[in-house]
C-alpha cells in the first residue's frame, strides 16, 4: 500500500509513519512538508491508497487545502490529522468528504484503529464530535449514515460502489472477479496477504455486502447499468 503524510513537522511525520507501518507492514510511505509538495506527490503517484494531512502548513491554513487535496487525490481517501480539536472544524472536514478527522492527541491504539477503518472504506468520527450535544443532528448530514464500531472511540460512514474504490482496490476487485484467493492476489500484486484482506474488507463495505460472491454480483450489476 502507498500512503502520503503531509505535515510540516518532521517528528509528526515520523510518528505517523511508525503508526502506519503497524497498520500495513508493506507500506510505501511518501512525505510532504507543504500543501503544494503534497499535491505534487499525488500528481506523481496516482495509485496512492491514503492521504493524511495537517490543516495548517506553510502554504495553507484551514479548509481550502483540504478541498484542494480531496479534488486532487480522489478517489483515494483523505483524512485530516490535526492538533485543532474543534468539533465545528471536524464536522466541516467530514462534510466536505474527508475520510476522517484524527486529533493528534489520540492514543496510538485508537489512531491505528481509526486508520484501519479509513482503509476499510469507512470514515473516522472522533469522540469530540460524537460526544457533542449537537452531533446527532449534524452527523446524518455527512451522508451514507454513521455507524459506531465496537470501540467507543470509533465511528464509520459507509461508502458505495466501484467509484468509491481506490485504484489498488479496483485491481484487487478485478482479481477477485477472476477467481483468485487472497494469497494469489497478494502474490500477483507483490504485497502482504494482510494488505489484501484490508482491501477486500473495503470492497465489501463499498458494496454493502458480506461476501466476495455478492461483491462480484454487485460490481457486475453496476457495470451493466452504466450507460
Amino acid at each position: 500500500m502507498k500512503f502520503l503524510v503531509a505535515d510540516d513537522h518532521p517528528l509528526v511525520r515520523r510518528a505517523l509513519a511508525l503508526t502506519l507501518e503497524k497498520v500495513s507492514p508493506d507500506v510505501t510511505l511518501l512525505q510532504a512538508d507543504s500543501l503544494q509538495a503534497a499535491l505534487d506527490v499525488v500528481g506523481q503517484h496516482p495509485d496512492i491508497d491514503l492521504v493524511l494531512m495537517d490543516l495548517s502548513m506553510p502554504d495553507t491554513t484551514g479548509l481550502d487545502g483540504v478541498k484542494e487535496m480531496l479534488a486532487a487525490a480522489a478517489p483515494a481517501p483523505v483524512a485530516v490529522v490535526s492538533a485543532e480539536e474543534s468539533p465545528d472544524i471536524a464536522l466541516q472536514v467530514l462534510a466536505l468528504g474527508g475520510a476522517g478527522y484524527l486529533p493528534k492527541s489520540l492514543p496510538e491504539d485508537v489512531m491505528r484503529a481509526a486508520l484501519s477503518l479509513v482503509l476499510a472504506g469507512g470514515t473516522y468520527v472522533p469522540p469530540l464530535v460524537t460526544s457533542r450535544a449537537a452531533a446527532p443532528a449534524a452527523l446524518p448530514q455527512l451522508g451514507g449514515g454513521v455507524m459506531r464500531s465496537p470501540s467507543p472511540d470509533v465511528a464509520v460512514r459507509g461508502t458505495r460502489g466501484v467509484s468509491s474504490l481506490t485504484p489498488r482496490q479496483r485491481d484487487v476487485l478485478d482479481l477477485i472477479i477472476e477467481g483468485m484467493s487472497n494469497k494469489e492476489i497478494a502474490d500477483r500484486l507483490q504485497v502482504a496477504e494482510a494488505t489484501i484482506k484490508v482491501h477486500v474488507t473495503a470492497i465489501l463495505r463499498a458494496f454493502g455486502v458480506n461476501s466476495r460472491a455478492k461483491a462480484i454480483s454487485a460490481a457486475r450489476r453496476e457495470v451493466e447499468a452504466t450507460p
